[in-house]
């Protein structure tokens, strides 16, 4: 009996594993936010990320402080990536 008991796990691991592997997403090419500005985001500069959602009263208060500090600092020393992040 213990002889069907090991293929069969070995079949159960191999249909799990398999599935496991399917499931995981892929590394997006770019990213998924715009940049603000005029300018594209380098390495050579502070990136920052904001997820902003757009009916959400902080985001809409959050937005110009965040953009002053960004225009502040100017492209050379800060790159802003936007991304839209809708809330449920």
């Amino acid at each position: 009996m213990s002889k069907t008991i090991i293929p069969v796990t070995l079949l159960l691991f191999l249909v799990f594993t398999a599935v496991l592997v399917r499931s995981q997403s892929i590394v997006p090419a770019r990213y998924d936010g715009f940049v603000y500005g005029k300018h594209t985001a380098s390495m050579d500069t502070v990136l920052v990320e904001a997820f902003f959602d757009p009916v959400c009263p902080d985001s809409r208060d959050a937005w110009p402080p965040l953009k002053q500090a960004i225009d502040h600092y100017g492209p050379d020393l800060v790159s802003l990536i936007v991304h839209p992040f809708p809330l449920p």
